[in-house]
C-alpha cells in the first residue's frame, strides 16, 4: 500500500502558516509590553499634572490675600498676569482660578512648572516686606503645604523620566524596534525641569 504524498502547494501553505504563526507570536509579545510601558508613561504624566494642579490650588487660595496686601508694582502681579495670559499648559477657569490644561504636552507642563515655581519664589521674597500677610493664617497654611507639594512634584518628575527611559530603551532595542516601527511606537521626551524648578522653592518664615 502506497502512501499519498502531500501536494507541493499544501506543504508550501503549511510552511507559510507556521512562519506567520511564529511571526505573530514574536510580534504580539513585544506589542503588549510596549502598550504596558506606554500606559506607565501616561500615568506618570498624569501624576505630574495632578501635583502641578496642587501647587496652583495653593496659589489660588493665597491670591486674594496677596492681591489685597501687596503693591501692584511687585513681581507677584507680573507673575499672576503671566500665568493667566501666556503660560502654555495653564488655563484660567470661569472663576478666575488657575488650572493645569488636561491636554497639555510634556513641554507645556515644563513651562507650567517653571512659571508656577517662579511665582512661589517671588511670594517667598515678597512676603518679607508685608508682616501682616506673613502672619496671616492663609500664608501659614501655604507655608506648611508647599514643601510637601514641591517634594511630590519632584518625585513625579523623576518617576516620569524613569518610565520614559524604560520605554525608550525597550522600543529602540532589537528586535523590539521592528515591532515598534510596525505599530507606530516612537521615543518620548523626558521632563526637563528648569534649573530653578529642580530646586524645590520653599516659603520660609523666621
Amino acid at each position: 500500500m502506497t502512501r499519498k504524498k502531500f501536494p507541493g502547494w499544501a506543504i508550501a501553505l503549511i510552511a507559510v502558516l507556521v512562519i506567520v504563526l511564529i511571526g505573530g507570536v514574536a510580534v504580539i509579545g513585544p506589542y503588549n509590553t510596549m502598550v504596558g510601558y506606554d500606559e506607565q508613561v501616561s500615568t506618570a504624566q498624569a501624576n505630574i499634572q495632578t501635583q502641578l494642579q496642587s501647587r496652583l490650588d495653593k496659589i489660588n487660595e493665597l491670591m486674594p490675600a496677596v492681591q489685597g496686601s501687596m503693591n501692584q508694582e511687585d513681581d507677584i502681579y507680573k507673575d499672576i498676569a503671566a500665568l493667566r495670559s501666556n503660560t502654555p499648559g495653564i488655563n484660567m477657569d470661569a472663576d478666575g482660578k488657575l488650572t493645569i490644561d488636561k491636554n497639555a504636552s510634556i513641554k507645556e507642563l515644563e513651562n507650567a512648572d517653571a512659571a508656577s515655581s517662579q511665582m512661589i519664589r517671588d511670594i517667598n521674597i515678597a512676603q518679607e516686606a508685608y508682616p501682616e500677610l506673613k502672619s496671616s493664617d492663609l500664608m501659614k497654611d501655604f507655608m506648611t503645604s508647599v514643601e510637601g507639594i514641591e517634594n511630590r512634584i519632584s518625585y513625579a518628575r523623576d518617576n516620569y523620566n524613569e518610565d520614559v527611559q524604560a520605554y525608550n530603551v525597550y522600543i529602540r532595542s532589537f528586535p523590539h524596534n521592528i515591532a515598534a516601527s510596525l505599530f507606530g511606537f516612537s521615543p518620548k521626551e523626558k521632563f526637563e525641569a528648569s534649573s530653578a524648578a529642580q530646586n524645590a522653592p520653599v516659603v520660609k518664615f523666621d
